[in-house]
């Protein structure tokens, strides 16, 4: 993970802006007697004892970048109601930064998320819905991109233990029946990085002929100076996906913090949301575009990266992507032909608009989009008619001066599906991202900042809100399925020290710490309904990282229930 960049913006008009940086720090000493930070989010899992499946033990990772832990396990042939994946880590041996982790199964991501920075961390995901890929010998990959660099002082080791947890159970209805893995790299994973020379990619899929649903499943995560994307300008991005040339679907990212983002204090112990595991990818439904055929060109790309080029004169913009196709195919029932009957496609960004003020500058940014596809799908037997309806909108606003930024940024977004033939299904995926910064920061060398590593005095205060809520109701075969999550966060605090800068986007190591304190509070209320039946959590906990002395802070508050 990096910070952004710790230069002015070139173009004429928007002034310097206060710096922010990813910071790292040594190992404070001390023993740890349970899990450092974990993430809120946990499905409740049922009462009955679930068979494990172990990954990885005690894996260790250093220099090791995107090279994969590569193994093959065999997963028992059963049926279960619920899938866990959980990934522990620990960090030893000195300083590092807080890296991405993310674990593939024949090369489709099944978890994404990055690591705590000191100690140790633990995180779940839920992998129910690749039930039908999990079985059998199954090929995993674990990528845990470190860096050692001990001429900086980046020294740190992470070592990680990954395992399955399988219960037993009658599965839900309506899981994919295969998976096809999208942007496979040299590795053998889906992942890409697009940044202002590759702002697309293109790449052919051959379906099954007899596949009826398609839906892509796809995790974002901003690199490099657009690590604080909200924080940039331009400050909106968007994921657009397009089959066969028709833009299929606008994927919204969400505003994740790393464990060394902006106020690293912030997340001492505690991490913010969708940090150590991201709650569940982002799905996209494209069946209506089967209409076009099942031997496609899927293309994406990341808006306004060569904007941010243009107005910054920086080419550190980057995202990487990763994603798979879920399918649902019937072999004994080919496709034969469709026919679009709706195809509207409207996507508007009203590009980056400055005007001046009295404290500095003013930068807005709005666009909203529509996309309704409708399609006869026929088959040869029986035929379905399918429609999908995807609405959304950001608005970004900002006011800019050398020492303080105000920054809003809010996606909302709705997608409807239905399927009516020779099966019946309907899905509602909707969500909204807000988040706001408001800090006042400044930077000032002590040595030539040309000539990287350099240092510099750096003192930075300020508040951060951000906010995770999304529904997810999916009705399929007279089953009904859903799940809403509200996640919140509110942080503040502020730091002085002697920073290292490291590289030329602000990665920096803390020297000394002068002055320090951080507070954080984060809720969670995450219901699961399934024909009915509710379960219920709650998560409140507040995180103290309290002066210079104390630079692991503690939990003043915690509390998780289920109801």
């Amino acid at each position: 993970m990096a910070g952004i960049p710790l230069v002015p913006h070139s173009h004429q008009s928007t002034q310097l802006r206060p710096p922010l940086v990813n910071s790292t720090i040594g190992d404070p000493g001390g023993p740890v007697t349970s899990y450092y930070s974990f993430g809120a989010y946990r499905p409740e899992v049922p009462g009955v004892k679930p068979d494990v499946v172990v990954i990885a033990t005690n894996v260790v990772f250093n220099g090791t970048g995107p090279t994969p832990y590569t193994v093959s396990v065999v997963i028992p042939d059963i049926n279960y109601s619920l899938g866990v994946l959980n990934v522990s880590v620990k960090e030893y041996g000195g300083a590092q930064y807080d890296r991405p982790l993310y674990v593939f199964a024949d090369g489709v991501p099944i978890f994404w998320g990055s690591t705590q920075e000191m100690y140790n961390s633990t995180a779940a995901s839920d992998i129910t819905l690749y039930e039908n890929m999990l079985r059998g010998n199954v090929t995993f990959q674990i990528v845990l991109v470190n860096y050692y660099d001990a001429s900086v002082g980046i020294t740190g080791v992470y070592e990680v233990n990954a395992s399955l947890y399988l219960y037993p159970g009658t599965p839900p209805a309506g899981l994919p029946t295969a998976f096809i893995p999208l942007w496979v790299n040299g590795f053998g994973y889906s992942a890409v990085t697009l940044n202002p020379f590759q702002e697309s990619l293109s790449e052919p899929v051959e379906l099954p002929t007899g596949t009826y649903r398609v839906a892509a499943l796809v995790y974002t995560e901003g690199g490099g100076n657009d690590e604080f994307w909200y924080a940039n300008e331009p400050a909106t991005r968007s994921v657009l996906l397009y089959y066969n040339g028709f833009l299929a679907d606008v994927v919204n990212p969400f505003e994740t913090l790393y464990t060394g983002g902006i106020d690293l204090f912030y997340w001492k112990p505690m991490p913010s949301i969708n940090t150590l595991s991201y709650h569940n990818p982002y799905i996209a439904e494209l069946t209506p575009l089967l209409a076009t055929g099942l031997n496609a060109t899927l293309s994406v790309s990341v808006t306004n990266l060569a904007e941010a080029y243009e107005l910054t004169g920086s080419p550190f913009f980057s995202w990487t992507l990763s994603g798979a196709l879920a399918l649902w195919v019937n072999s004994s029932n080919p496709f034969v032909s469709g026919r679009l009957v709706t195809a509207k496609q409207v996507y508007v960004d009203s590009s980056p608009i400055f005007n001046p003020s009295s404290s500095g500058e003013v930068y807005q940014e709005v666009g909203h989009y529509l996309l309704d596809y409708a399609a006869n799908l026929n088959f040869e037997h029986g035929s379905e008619e399918t429609q999908v309806i995807q609405r959304g909108s950001f608005n970004a606003y900002q006011t800019l001066s050398t020492l303080l930024e105000s920054a809003t940024l809010d996606e909302k977004f709705s997608e409807q599906a239905t399927d009516t033939g020779i099966y019946n299904s309907s899905l509602i995926f909707e969500g909204d991202y807000p988040v706001k910064l408001v800090y006042s920061a400044f930077a000032t060398p002590i040595t030539n900042p040309s000539v990287i590593p350099y240092n510099l005095t750096y003192a930075q205060n300020g508040t951060l809100s951000l906010g995770f809520h999304t529904r997810y109701e999916y009705l399929y075969a007279g089953q009904n399925y859903t799940q809403i999550v509200s996640e919140n966060l509110f942080a503040v605090g502020g730091f002085s020290a002697i920073l290292e800068v490291i590289n030329q986007y602000g990665g920096a190591v803390l020297l000394s710490l002068g002055s320090n304190y951080a507070q954080t509070t984060k809720t969670l209320i995450a219901a699961w309904s399934t024909d009915g039946r509710v379960t219920v959590e709650r998560f409140l906990a507040v995180a103290v990282s309290p002066n210079v002395t104390d630079s692991a802070g503690y939990y003043s508050t915690l509390s998780i229930n289920y109801t």
